[in-house]
């Protein structure tokens, strides 16, 4: 039990001082506080048909716990889904491999400590919304009731199937981590996009019983039963909206069993995962296979003294920088698994036959996530491969591989994203070429500088997936490649953050240069 305790804390520790962990609790905390608009504001998180609750202590409580819910099973996933990668890079689990741990108890660990890296960020998410309310309450009186409830119904749950969620993917998918980052995200926005139809018994997020009082609350106030509940952030002047007071829900016994049933359906997911749990032996069975691979190999090379060095060709220096693009599109082709490129064949295909808008607004951007694997330790491998001492002390660094692997990743996004320029370059419609072209720049430097300020991948991940699902839901200042913004002055936004992102990237490599 000892040993139980010291991987949650451990594990804990590591994680909460990461930069990653930094960014997400930021960002986290402005969501926070976007989850209850001004009065003033032109956009709204939760709705009943045209009805808006007053920002009373029921509504900030439960809309911000349910927000939460929904964020934090966004971007919690990828923050913490790579606690069992990390001791195999590492090397702690052929540490933990021969200790008495078993492997339920393991993954258990695992399970706990993602939930409790989410769990703090509640706790920070919790304090804002009771902030909010002193903010934006008025003379409403405070019900801290109406704030622990729903984040002890609603959120807890919720994250604890993140983190278990997390867990098992790893178990199952520990190779294939571009498939697991695309699956999880499919799973995201069909739980999202199903959540007012699902059943109470499988309400992951947690908003059904809750959805239900509120349109209770509308129809006795407006008596129309069609009044169906929208949430996210939808943008749109508030003139035509009404508003009603929203006191809570009372919360059943069945509802709070159905949220317990989720805790343990997530407890059962990770011990059906251990019996299948690799135990790090992958390592193992690696070294296994090449050694028996080796007698062949030896077999197959010449004696020393068979070799001419007439002739040979003559060395002949190259200090270009074509050979590392060359090099480096040869490895952002080659990573990940191969029956990927049949689904960017096939986004590439949608992109020609697909209305103009949609494959713009929505294709594009799933089809550029779709490489976050390839993208996310573009200019970091050198380090996760311990390598760079040697890569940082070859001939110009700073002005030949840097640049090289920016330009092999620009590369890639506009091959990707040629059928749709070519659409475009067909109508002569130059600003929406101008603005994919800037938004490949854009997101491989945006890569790039996040990647060299982290020293890792997760923090790139996590926020690109933020920039995908926004885009999605048609979250216009969060567009990057002119989905929705194609004018001048934003087309000039996008070009400064460009300048600073490469900016920032020369100047934090030439620091890591200095130091090695």
């Amino acid at each position: 039990m000892g040993a139980f305790y010291k991987i949650i804390i451990s594990d804990y520790k590591q994680r909460t001082r990461s930069y990653a962990f930094l960014v997400a609790l930021a960002i986290s905390l402005y969501a926070a506080y976007s989850f209850v608009p001004a009065p003033d504001a032109a956009y709204n998180t939760v709705r009943v048909g045209n009805y808006i609750g007053v920002q009373n202590a029921a509504w900030i409580g439960y809309v911000t716990a349910m927000m939460s819910s929904i964020f934090l099973s966004w971007i919690g996933f990828y923050l913490v889904n790579s606690g069992i990668k990390k001791d195999i890079d590492t090397g702690v689990g052929s540490i933990i491999a021969t200790t008495a741990i078993s492997n339920f108890s393991y993954l258990l660990a695992k399970t706990w400590s993602n939930f409790l890296v989410l769990l703090t960020i509640v706790g920070c998410v919790f304090l804002m919304a009771i902030t909010l309310f002193f903010i934006r309450s008025g003379a409403y009186p405070f019900q801290i009731s109406q704030f622990i409830l729903p984040y002890l119904f609603i959120t807890i749950p919720a994250i604890f199937f993140t983190a278990a969620l997390a867990v098992v993917a790893e178990v199952f998918l520990y190779r294939y981590t571009i498939v697991m980052n695309i699956a999880y995200f499919i799973f995201f926005c069909t739980v999202v996009s199903m959540q007012v139809t699902l059943s109470s018994s499988i309400d992951i997020i947690g908003s059904k019983p809750v959805f239900a009082v509120m349109q209770q609350t509308v129809f006795q106030q407006s008596h129309d039963a069609s009044q169906a509940v929208s949430m996210g952030f939808m943008f749109g002047s508030k003139r035509h909206f009404h508003y009603f007071e929203f006191h809570g829900i009372r919360w059943t016994v069945q509802a709070i069993f159905s949220r317990v049933i989720l805790v343990c359906f997530a407890l059962l997911l990770v011990f059906i995962s251990s019996r299948f749990f690799h135990r790090f032996e992958i390592r193992q069975k690696f070294r296994a296979k090449k050694k028996s691979n080796f007698p062949q190999i030896i077999a197959q090379v010449q004696p020393l003294h068979d070799i001419k060095l007439s002739a040979l060709p003559p060395i002949v220096p190259a200090y270009g920088i074509m050979p590392f693009i060359k090099t480096e599109l040869l490895m952002l082709f080659r990573k990940g698994p191969r029956w990927l490129w049949f689904i960017n064949l096939g986004g590439m295909i949608a992109l020609i036959f697909a209305p103009l808008t949609i494959a713009h607004q929505m294709v594009l951007p799933i089809l550029w996530f779709l490489q976050v694997g390839r993208w996310s330790d573009l200019a970091t491998k050198e380090k996760t491969n311990r390598i760079h001492y040697f890569t940082y002390a070859s001939y110009k660094p700073l002005g030949r591989l840097l640049p090289a692997q920016i330009i092999a990743g620009i590369v890639l996004a506009l091959a990707l994203a040629f059928p749709l320029l070519l659409r475009y370059l067909v109508g002569m419609q130059f600003l929406p070429i101008l603005s994919i072209i800037m938004g490949a720049i854009f997101i491989v430097l945006f890569a790039v500088a996040f990647g060299i300020l982290s020293g890792g991948k997760k923090l790139f991940e996590i926020l690109f997936f933020l920039f995908t699902y926004a885009n999605i839901e048609k979250i216009p200042f969060l567009d990057y490649f002119g989905g929705m913004n194609q004018g001048v002055s934003y087309t000039l936004l996008i070009a400064g953050f460009i300048g600073f992102f490469a900016l920032l990237s020369f100047m934090l490599r030439r620091m890591e240069i200095r130091r090695v």
